[in-house]
Parts: C-alpha cells; structure tokens; sequence
C-alpha cells in the first residue's frame, strides 16, 4: 500500500486514483474535496451561494474510483479561509502576503497530518511544500520517497523570473513564484535531497533540476493526461471570415509570458482579432487598465464551462517563460485548438509545425507571425487542429496513471496485476 499526499496539483488526483483502482492507495491526504455530501449538494441548490460553491470549491471532485473512506481532508478551514480572501480585490492592504500565509498554513496543515497517518508504507509520494515531514518519518522505516514536482526547480526558476522582473518591471508584481521565504525554499531544498525519485513533467523541468545539480538517475518524466471526453473539438468550425478568436487560460502572471501576449495583441488588432484571457490575476489587476481594450477576462471557471471556451476558440496562444508541462497546452489540443507556445514545458507535446508553433520565450514578433500564418492560412489551421486532437491521444488520464502505478509497482517490488495503456 501508498500514502500519497497532495496541497492542490491535479495530476496528483489523478496518481491517487490510478493507486486505487489499482488496489494500492493506503490513503490520500490533501485538503477539502467535494464529495457531493448532503450539505454540498444543498448548498449547490441555493441561488448565490450555488454558483460561487460551483465556481471555487465546488470544482473539487475527485476522480474516480477515489471516495471519502480513503481520503484524508485537513486544513479545511484554512481552505475556505483563502476561498473567501481569494474573492477580496486584489488591491486589498496586504492582500499578497496574507495570501501567501494562509497558503503556507495549508500546506503545513497537510504536511503534518501526512506524517502522522503514516503507517509504515513501503512507498510513499508527495507534491512539494508538503513532503518534508513525511519523507523524514519514511525514511526511519526504510520507505521509497517519491516527491512528485510540477514546476521547474525552484532556484532556476527564481533566477530565470528575477532576470525577467529587469526586463519587465511593470508586471514584477504579477510574478507570484518570487514570493517563496526563505525557510520554504529551504524546505524544498530538503525534500528534494531525501526524495528518492521526482516526478515532473517534461525534460524541460527535468533539465532544470540537473542544471541545479541534482542526479539525472532521481528524475523521471512522466507528461501529464488531458480528460479527452470532456475535451474534444467542436463538430462545425466557424467561417473564416469572422473575427480569429484566441485564447490563453492559466494564471495571469509574467511567468506566462502576460506582457508579450499583450504586446503581440496590441499589433494584431482588435479588428481581426478578440483575445480571451481565462484566469486569475496574480498580483495587482492594476497593471491590466491601460491594456483592457484589448481582451475579455474570465476567472477560473469549472471544467464544464472551460471546454465550451476551449471549442468557441479558434488558436490557443500560451507564451509561457517557465513551466512544468502545461496541461492548458494538452487541454487545448484535446479541443482541437493549433496552439502557439513555447518549448519551456510544451516542448515535450507540441509537434512544430505539425500540431502549432513553438516560439522562443520573449519573442513578441513570433507570436504575432504565427498568428497572422494561421490566419492567412485557413486550411492549414483547422489541419493542425486536428493533428494536435490526434497528438492528444497519447497523452490520455488512463496513460498517465498506468505510467506511474506500473514505475511504483516497480519500486516496491509488486507484480503488476492490471493491465493499462502505457505510452511516452
């Protein structure tokens, strides 16, 4: 059996229940979850409420075959707590480190109660900010620590945002991930030393933990799985003569190249283009006044209303400078979206050429040919729609949980009983 461990990322939903079906989840410990309870489902009935429980923690049900008999929830306050402090504007006094302290009391939250339900598992996997504690008791019993990492490490990306903060001061404030203390930096520095393997998801994030010194042979690149009947193309595609409709759907930070995407919109034009930004702003809205003429912001919807976004869009646009995959990236693909991004964590999906472009990071110029290409090109754009669909195929839910339960069976020294759908 396998104590997993989670704060928020979804592809560790995805390995606890790849664990359970797989008979090999002891327990999952992570904050709320919606279990669709009595008292979820009232509160999902009443008018105002309803919607901003579907909108915020509503959005939180578990997959498949995963249930609240091998769940474990905690920090559950401080979960509703950063829920209600996350609706205050962004200009609130002290909005950021509030934020950043009910965060972190989360994720203490869960790291403690991790180390206390373990019970002498053979293995155990954890996200990082959480895994300190329970790696260290592990250890005394000789269990296999797996540190699951969706981001690049953190000293290269601190290095590589701090160097982006000089080229682009005004959108410094939207740079969350230089928010890190100290004694978390610290702390991931530690998980990463005891962790006997790390998860991350594209050579991109692997190259930056070797950069940073750490052995090639701890590393293992498993790309996260898109839910390909949820995402899939719409049947019709619009008539070209309309305006081109592009999308970006993450946070709103620099990190996803923010200032470049608004730059290459501001040559573009809003009249052949619209741009829909799908998010929530990191940092103060502020800096967005001077440019709001030229897009149409969403925040986080539930995955119902974002597939609808996905299919009524024509390219997906994503600059990112620093990612670990980028999930959106498969997501958009899956709909049948060409996408334009960067090879700082799509690299590993994007075919270029063939399913999008990938683009240097920085290149405002790139964003706006490639663009401008599709647009001119029609045939060719609704082609590689259809090849990145296609390419999508490979990256399923079902591939990414037989990929890691067949590497933890492995680990453990358990003979595979289920068969799954293995693919790179």
């Amino acid at each position: 059996m396998i104590l997993a461990v989670n704060t928020s990322f979804p592809e560790m939903n995805q390995l606890a229940a790849g664990l359970a079906e797989a008979g090999l989840l002891s327990t999952y410990v992570r904050p709320y979850a919606n279990f669709q309870r009595k008292w979820e489902r009232n509160l999902e009935s009443m008018p105002w409420l309803g919607k901003v429980y579907s909108h915020t923690f509503g959005r939180r049900v578990l997959p498949q075959p995963l249930t609240k008999k091998n769940v474990r929830e905690t920090g559950v306050i401080l979960d509703f707590l950063m829920s209600a402090h996350g609706r205050l504007p962004s200009t609130t006094p002290d909005y950021r480190r509030i934020r950043r302290a009910l965060m972190d009391a989360r994720t203490n939250a869960v790291a403690k109660t991790a180390a206390k339900v373990f019970s002498g598992e053979p293995a155990v996997v954890a996200s990082w900010g959480c895994a300190e504690y329970l790696f260290r008791t592990a250890k005394t019993t000789g269990s296999i620590c797996v540190l699951n990492y969706p981001l690049a490490h953190h000293r290269f990306t601190r290095r590589f945002l701090l160097e982006e903060a000089e080229r682009q001061p005004d959108f410094a404030d939207t740079l969350n991930s230089l928010d890190l203390k100290p004694w978390f930096e610290q702390r991931l520095d530690t998980e990463i030393e005891l962790a006997d393997y790390i998860l991350v998801g594209s050579s991109f994030a692997r190259d930056s933990f070797i950069a940073e010194g750490i052995p090639p042979e701890k590393l293992v690149v498993i790309p996260y799985g898109a839910d390909l009947q949820l995402f899939e193309p719409i049947e019709t595609p619009r008539a070209h003569n309309q305006k081109l409709r592009l999308l970006f759907v993450g946070q709103v930070t620099q990190r996803k190249g923010l200032s470049y995407l608004l730059q290459a919109m501001q040559q573009l034009g809003i009249n052949n283009y619209t741009l829909t930004i799908v998010g929530q702003m990191q940092g103060s809205a502020r800096i967005l006044n001077p440019h709001r003429y030229l897009f149409q912001q969403i925040p986080h919807v539930p995955q119902t209303e974002l597939r609808e976004l996905y299919r009524q869009a024509d390219i997906f646009v994503f600059p990112t400078l620093v990612e670990g995959m980028g999930l959106v990236v498969l997501e958009a693909m899956a709909s049948g979206l060409p996408v334009i991004t960067t090879p700082n964590g799509p690299g590993d999906i994007v075919r270029d050429g063939i399913d999008g472009f990938l683009i240097p990071p920085r290149n405002v110029s790139a964003i706006v040919d490639r663009v401008e290409y599709l647009r001119a090109h029609q045939n060719l754009r609704f082609e590689m729609g259809q090849n990145a669909r296609s390419r999508a195929l490979q990256f399923t839910l079902e591939s990414y949980r037989g990929h890691v339960v067949k590497l933890l069976r492995s680990w453990i020294g358990v003979e595979e009983e289920n068969e799954y759908d293995i693919r790179s």
